[in-house]
This record gives structure tokens, sequence and C-alpha cells, in this order.
């Protein structure tokens, strides 16, 4: 289950930070476009909420709260 940071976030939370998300690392399989950005999924959203990079949410739980706030999410860079 995911924190309750996590799940408490709005669509306007993931769209701020993601404004200021800087990620270098090799993208995962699990993707979120955000005003015609990708970026990292589970990264993202935790940091959206706040919480630590060993938070229990996993990235099929960021993912669903992505697609819950309208986003569109990937795998593999594919729409899902």
């Amino acid at each position: 289950m995911a924190s309750p940071k996590v799940s408490g976030l709005t669509r306007a939370d993931i769209i701020a930070t993601a404004k200021a998300f800087s990620w270098s690392r090799q993208m995962p399989k699990w993707t979120v476009l955000v005003e015609g950005k990708e970026f990292p999924a589970r990264p993202l959203v935790l940091n959206a909420a706040g919480v630590p990079p060993n938070d229990s949410t996993n990235s099929h739980q960021a993912v669903a709260i992505l697609k819950e706030r309208g986003f569109e999410t990937r795998y593999e860079g594919k729409p899902v």
C-alpha cells in the first residue's frame, strides 16, 4: 500500500515537482509524461510526496496514482 503522503498527491503536486525534477540516470521501465516530457514514474511520485527513495510505494502503485490523476504512463517507452 502506498504511504499516505503518496496517495494524497494531487495532479498539481506532480506537475509542480516535474518542473524542477532532474533525472540523469537511465530511465526505468515505467515512465510518465508530464506536459510533454518523460519522467521516471516512481522517483517522480516519491519526490512529489517528499518521501525517501526507500519508501514502500512500488512502481505499480506509483503508476496507478499517476493514471488516476490523468497522466499518460508508459512501459519501456510504449503507452500503456
